[in-house]
């Protein structure tokens, strides 16, 4: 199912693959993944990813199909590009599945030594395309593999063997997987204040 949307809203919105502003980017860059990197441990990183994406399923299970397709213009949230504010659940779910078997893939490649082919590119995982009507158990047994692959095929989690963010830099094992838990939590949050558009429309 493809969602309505008003051309008017998405024309007011930057470009995808712009980012956030230059001073979130850089208190990220510079203070707040070195933070986290250095207090929480891959382990716990993959904990709260899990347990983020629960919290999105259970969410996105209390709303009907007309609720889950309807885009939603959420109000700015720390870390969510102005691109990304008008989406619907649906498209939330699909767009952090594509980043999370993109993670799948890429963490054990590069705790192996080796060298990632190509590019991360912002606007390769966003979600305007057709999407399943039953994305959320697609989202859900994506969940239950995440960990188990990751741990199955990590070598060195702390490897000095990088590969860029377009926004961030250069993250090796470990900060991938702390960029994925943040990433779950920022559009959880996204998650949040599109149900509570709904329920103020009730």
């Amino acid at each position: 199912m493809k969602e309505p949307d008003s051309t008017e809203i998405i024309t007011t919105l930057d470009k995808a693959g712009n980012g956030i502003s230059s001073y979130k980017r850089i208190a990220a860059k510079y203070v707040i993944f070195p933070l986290l990197n250095r207090s929480v441990s891959w382990k716990k990183a993959w904990d709260i990813y899990d347990q983020e994406g629960e919290k999105i399923i259970a969410m996105a299970s209390q709303l009907n199909k007309e609720q889950l397709f309807q885009r939603v213009l959420v109000p700015k949230l720390f870390g969510l590009e102005d691109n990304s504010r008008y989406y619907s659940v649906a498209m939330v779910i699909e767009h952090l599945l594509m980043v999370g078997q993109a993670l799948q893939t890429r963490i054990p490649i590069l705790s192996q030594g080796k060298t990632l082919s190509g590019d991360v590119k912002i606007e390769d995982v966003k979600p305007y395309t057709e999407i399943d009507d039953d994305i959320i158990k697609q989202f859900e047994a994506f969940l239950t593999t995440y960990r188990e692959k990751l741990e199955n095929n990590i070598e060195d989690i702390h490897i000095d063997n990088t590969s860029e963010h377009p926004w961030f830099g250069a993250f090796n094992p470990k900060q991938w997987s702390i960029l994925g838990m943040v990433h779950q939590i920022v559009h959880r949050r996204q998650v949040e204040a599109i149900l509570k558009t709904f329920i103020l429309k009730t």
